[in-house]
């Protein structure tokens, strides 16, 4: 009797290895992968695919080391671009770490006049981790329009000086296959409502603004935008408030589904065609 239960167990295992090894195998590659990572109280992204390594930020310096890993993980050795969306030490200072232990072949960032330029170490870091490599470092506007290999980059803002480096964030419109991101910086609804009406904000993917911050993710914004998936990028404990919980319920009453990095770690999609698939670390 045991011998058959034992015989039993044996062939329940391996029916299931063979069902899990199926279902994997039917799982196409991803054609674009797109991982927000878990940096605290900062941002940072990475987007991938069809020969294309894009960064989007590198959060603090104190995270770096998880921008490090993500992209090891990914096997990617060199970045075709890498984003400062804006020069606060949240987005800019990780960039340093990534710039001297990565190939970075270009970096754009928000187009900021010389006297709204931080007087900041991070800021003065990553400029000479730019100059010792001596990468093209390109200031970047609304109407400007990048093509990173199969990846069309819309600079949708700033449009104007702000003299805000937040409200100075590069928001860009990734177009990946038949998909399209959407990243907004610090933004708040000051910006979103300048450029509502100036192009097509509909995204299937929204990095929500300023870690869903109270004063950004405006309904109007959102119903434009009108995104399947949306990501804050935050740490547990912050002293900002973030995130506001009126901003993720006018994203769910959408249909939306919402993600944060300090409950879920990296938030990863996977993009085929029509398709999105969506993981999480935690």
């Amino acid at each position: 009797m045991i011998r058959k239960i034992k015989f039993g167990i044996v062939v329940l295992f391996f029916i299931g290895i063979i069902i899990l090894s199926i279902y994997l195998y039917s799982i196409p590659p991803a054609e674009f992968t797109v991982t927000f990572i878990d940096v605290g109280q900062g941002d940072s992204a990475v987007v991938s695919g069809s020969g294309a390594n894009i960064l989007i930020d590198a959060g603090p310096y104190k995270d770096a080391r998880n921008v490090k890993i993500t992209l090891d993980r990914l096997n990617i050795k060199e970045l075709d671009l890498a984003v400062v969306s804006h020069l606060d030490s949240d987005h800019i200072s990780g960039m340093r770490d990534i710039i001297n232990n990565y190939k970075v072949k270009k970096i754009i960032t928000g187009e900021t006049s010389k006297r709204y330029l931080p007087n900041s170490s991070s800021f003065s870091e990553f400029m000479t981790a730019v100059d010792i490599k001596n990468i093209p470092l390109t200031m970047v506007r609304a109407g400007d329009k990048l093509k990173v290999k199969s990846v069309d980059i819309n600079v949708i803002s700033p449009s104007k000086e702000y003299g805000d480096s937040n409200e100075d964030s590069a928001v860009l419109q990734l177009k990946c296959g038949q998909k399209k991101l959407l990243f907004t910086g610090d933004i708040s609804a000051k910006v979103e409502e300048n450029i509502l009406d100036k192009v097509d904000l509909k995204s299937d993917i929204l990095k929500i603004a300023h870690h869903g911050s109270y004063y950004s993710s405006s309904e109007e914004f959102l119903n434009k935008v009108k995104p399947s998936f949306a990501v804050a990028s935050l740490s547990m404990y912050n002293n900002f408030n973030h995130p506001n919980v009126e901003v993720f319920n006018r994203l769910r009453d959408m249909d939306c589904e919402v993600f944060r990095t300090d409950e879920s770690g990296n938030v990863t999609f996977f993009i085929n065609g029509g398709d999105i698939r969506c993981e999480v670390e935690k």
